[in-house]
């Protein structure tokens, strides 16, 4: 099919959120060869089938989620190939990828396009995050994605889509009830309703809300001096989150508002007398349009705004008062032109103004001033892009490029040149790519003249359908990242700080199966990851062994199924089996830091799903998540004294759903 058949065919559904904010798709399962009618814009300015997307692409769709009994983007992100975490300061517990630690500004998380990073130092925040119920799929990009989305995208890219405008009209309620050993579990209630308005043909709307409590764990966690605390009520994670829009035919806006209040026993390396509370709150949002000048020719202009508050504690008798605003302003326009079937041209301008505030007085607890003493600083960022997607009998060849220019720290370019072929039951792809992670407002402030530190990405991909459902597949890559910026902290002046620094890298292979039949399905998935031999960043290295990465596992494999008991009930088990990992101590008087091995350990859940009880669309789920027990802790990625920190302790959940849609009763 010409890549202008797929515009036509899909853009009514997908090509409204482009670009630097993927599409909106319908809530349509992902059944690899069987339906090829699915499309995404995750790794592409073109619209395209997701097996053909211009990169290592893994989609989980709702109903895989929904299946699995995933409670959170951690539960999700787990089965992924690439995917592990760590702990960074005060509790915040973020991914890693492919053994490099993505928590600070090089993995990009979206919801419905809306990018959620927060603007001072670029971090994502896991655990009891956003409601598992609203999510309709999740599309993750196993690799570079800055040639489309800019400088948080360095390593990966994970999209979220939600129930939104998209859709018929109907009511979603849902509740979680949970209960960990010596702890309240999490608890959530989310609302959600749809309204396609039949007498004005074009025009939607949505709203949604979600209250959510829980704990990260009920363990006990053991800082590197021998200090001692329970997490168990004192590690909270209350989410709220709160969404709206509305459309008419191209036009739409919608809104985003998330408040994330967490505690921690550990800010920085030692237990603390009290929990420390920090809270995140943030609000986007977004108006986007689309002109059709010609049946060949789109245009869609985009506007967003985000408010963020991140690291928040107001308290100003707090040693961690921290209270500081950003604002961002952003204004894209994407131009996509197919002059003949078989070649689209994709172009735009990427216009992005920053504002970073302090809210409180400088000199206090962490709060600290922006660069020299100011109390308000701002950055201009444009950027320009192009892409060029030509399809043609002997191979697919994808072609783009990234400007862009920063007030503060100059110029960033990014080339992307991949390769698609298939042969029969057997598709194959191969990439290369150069890739980027910003500065922050924060990064800049704290830094000495920090600059983006640039990576460069090879990756080779096969994918051999095997017929009746399976399918197996697997990918090499090899990770290089020049002048990391690297974080620092001093526990005794109370002061962190930015630099570039030497070099990263890792390389390994990712190896997925799949099959589908009547009685279920199951992914089977095996990842080995080691540095490059391009490490020379000592706050990154574990001391004595070169082969492994700080705080992340050489080796993981999962395994996700779902069998049918019974029509309408299903068996849902999940397995991680993590490789040993590595945890630093903090260096001793001499400067030695001492190395705990973490053991291999096994995580298993059960989740025990029955749908339309009694009546239509009312769902019921049951599960035991951490089956065995394992006191499973995840370290801190970098050389910074942080023992590791329990997640994953065993929970017994129920969870409710139930969706009103009068199409039932039709």
């Amino acid at each position: 099919m010409g890549v202008i058949s797929l515009v036509l065919s899909a853009s009514l559904e997908a090509a409204a959120q482009e670009s630097t904010a993927p599409a909106s798709t319908e809530p349509t399962m992902e059944r690899e060869a069987e339906e090829p009618e699915v499309h995404s814009q995750v790794a592409s300015f073109a619209v395209t089938k997701l097996h053909d997307s211009p990169a290592v692409v893994t989609a989980v769709t709702g109903e895989e989620i929904r299946a699995s009994g995933a409670r959170d983007l951690m539960d999700v992100l787990l089965q992924v190939p690439g995917f592990f975490f760590g702990v960074d300061v005060q509790g915040a517990v973020g991914p890693g990828f492919r053994g490099l630690w993505g928590h600070e500004g090089k993995v990009l998380l979206l919801i419905d396009g809306k990018e959620m990073n927060e603007q001072l130092y670029s971090t994502i925040q896991l655990g009891h995050e956003f409601p598992i119920e609203l999510i309709e799929r999740v599309e993750v990009v196993r690799g570079p994605g800055s040639v489309i989305y800019g400088g948080n995208a360095e390593l990966a890219v994970i999209n979220v889509i939600t129930r939104g405008i998209q859709g018929s009209s109907d009511v979603m309620l849902a509740g979680t009830y949970g209960e960990l050993k010596s702890a309240n579990g999490r608890r959530s209630l989310t609302l959600s309703g749809r309204k396609v308005f039949e007498s004005a043909p074009g025009l939607s709307a949505f709203v949604s809300a979600s209250v959510g409590q829980g704990q990260r764990s009920d363990a006990v966690f053991d800082d590197f001096y021998g200090n001692s605390a329970t997490m168990g009520g004192h590690s909270r994670l209350d989410p709220t989150t709160v969404q709206a829009g509305v459309g008419y035919r191209d036009l739409q806006l919608s809104v985003l508002y998330q408040r994330y209040n967490t505690t921690a026993v550990a800010a920085f390396e030692e237990v603390l007398p009290t929990p420390a509370t920090t809270n995140f709150d943030s609000l986007h949002m977004e108006l986007t349009d689309r002109f059709r000048p010609t049946d060949r020719l789109e245009i869609i202009p985009r506007l967003n705004l985000t408010l963020g508050e991140p690291y928040r504690d107001s308290n100003q008798a707090s040693d961690f008062f921290y209270d500081k605003q950003v604002r961002r302003f952003r204004g894209r326009t994407v131009a996509r032109w197919a002059p003949i079937d078989m070649l689209q041209l994709t172009s735009g301008v990427d216009v992005t103004y920053d504002e970073g505030l302090l809210r409180g007085p400088a000199g206090v607890g962490l709060q600290t001033a922006f660069g020299e003493g100011a109390d308000q600083v701002s950055y201009v960022n444009a950027a320009g892009f192009v892409e060029v997607y030509a399809d043609n009998p002997i191979a697919t060849v994808v072609a783009g490029a990234r400007y862009e220019h920063h007030s503060a720290f100059g110029d960033s370019f990014v080339p992307r040149l991949v390769l698609l072929r298939s042969f029969g039951a057997f598709s194959g792809k191969a990439l290369f790519s150069r890739a980027f992670r910003a500065p922050g407002i924060e990064n800049i402030s704290l830094g000495d003249h920090v600059t983006p530190e640039r990576t460069t990405v090879f990756e080779l991909e096969g994918t051999l359908r095997l017929g009746d459902g399976q399918q197996v597949s697997a990918n090499v890559f090899d990770v290089g990242v020049r002048d990391p910026i690297i974080y620092s902290y001093d526990a005794e002046s109370g002061t962190e700080a930015y630099r570039n620094l030497g070099r990263l890298g890792s390389r390994g292979v990712e190896l997925e199966y799949r099959m589908k039949a009547t009685w279920g399905r199951a992914v089977l998935g095996y990842s080995y990851y080691t540095p490059s031999g391009k490490n020379d960043v000592q706050d990154y290295l574990v001391p004595g062994n070169a082969n492994t990465f700080t705080g992340m596992p050489t080796h993981k494999a999962t395994l996700a199924a779902s069998v049918k008991l019974l029509p309408w009930l299903s068996f849902n088990p999940t397995a991680v089996l993590v490789g040993q990992r590595y945890a630093v101590e903090a260096p001793d008087d001499r400067g030695v830091s001492a190395v705990q091995r973490m053991p291999t350990q096994l995580l298993l859940n059960s989740f025990l799903r029955a749908e339309n009880v009694g009546t239509q669309g009312l769902e019921i789920g049951a599960g035991v998540y951490n089956l065995l027990g394992t006191d499973f802790r995840v370290a801190q990625p970098y050389n910074g004294g942080h023992a590791p920190l329990p997640v994953f302790s065993r929970e017994f959940l129920v969870r409710l759903t139930y969706l009103y849609d009068p199409s039932f009763e039709g």
